[in-house]
């Protein structure tokens, strides 16, 4: 156990919540260029093992003017005086669900259930998400992708659309995308964020097979 010297930083242990909000920040600054994408894989590795704010301290000192250690009670404990900040993505374990496949790789198919945040790490496979059947009242799909290498493939109905525009690639990554940028009104958008180094992102709708299939 730290020792209790008083500081919430070292006091308290931080959870997905904080750790989730220091991989955004080190994504928007390798997206507006003042990190590289080698640097932001190797803070990102960090992150997620921290386990205070001092560690999270060290990995974006240079890059914001508050650090977690300063404000972890906000963090923690919520905003002062009863006021309620809005819940991000993933803040809930109950909405959330981590796709880390095999080296056999993974294919989520079929009327599966889809929750609103998942965190897709490829890690050198195939890990495809086919949304054809799926049935869903969600407006809103927020993928977060950690792939330096593997293969993130999303196929989705022509009624619905992926935002990729928060995620951050990589110089060698390769992209495909097959599909509408913005859904149909009454239809899911998937917003897709987090880093492709040097890994594959497919987003396509379905086959002509998968399409007479679906007619059928």
């Amino acid at each position: 156990m730290p020792e209790d010297n008083g500081r919430h930083d070292h006091a308290v242990r931080i959870g997905d919540a904080e750790r989730d909000a220091a991989i955004e920040v080190l994504r928007t600054a390798a997206g507006e260029g003042r990190i590289t994408v080698e640097e932001l894989d190797d803070r990102i590795e960090v992150v997620a093992v921290a386990r205070f704010a001092v560690d999270l301290d060290h990995v974006l000192a240079d890059i914001v003017t508050t650090l977690p250690s300063d404000h972890l009670g906000m963090l923690v404990r919520g905003a002062p005086d009863g006021a309620r900040s809005e819940a991000r993505p993933g803040e809930s374990p109950g909405n959330r669900e981590i796709l880390r496949p095999r080296w056999t790789g993974l294919t989520k198919d079929g009327r599966w259930s889809v929750r609103p945040y998942l965190r897709c790490e490829p890690a050198g496979v195939l890990l495809e998400l086919n949304f054809l059947e799926v049935v869903t009242d969600l407006e809103i799909i927020d993928i977060d992708v950690s792939a330096r290498t593997g293969t993130l493939k999303i196929i989705i109905p022509d009624s619905w659309g992926v935002d990729s525009t928060g995620l951050v690639r990589g110089p060698i990554a390769v992209i495909r995308f097959r599909a509408n940028e913005s859904a149909q009104e009454g239809n899911p958008t998937i917003r897709v964020h987090g880093n492709i180094g040097s890994g594959v992102f497919i987003v396509r709708g379905p086959s002509f097979r998968q399409r007479y299939r679906m007619k059928r």
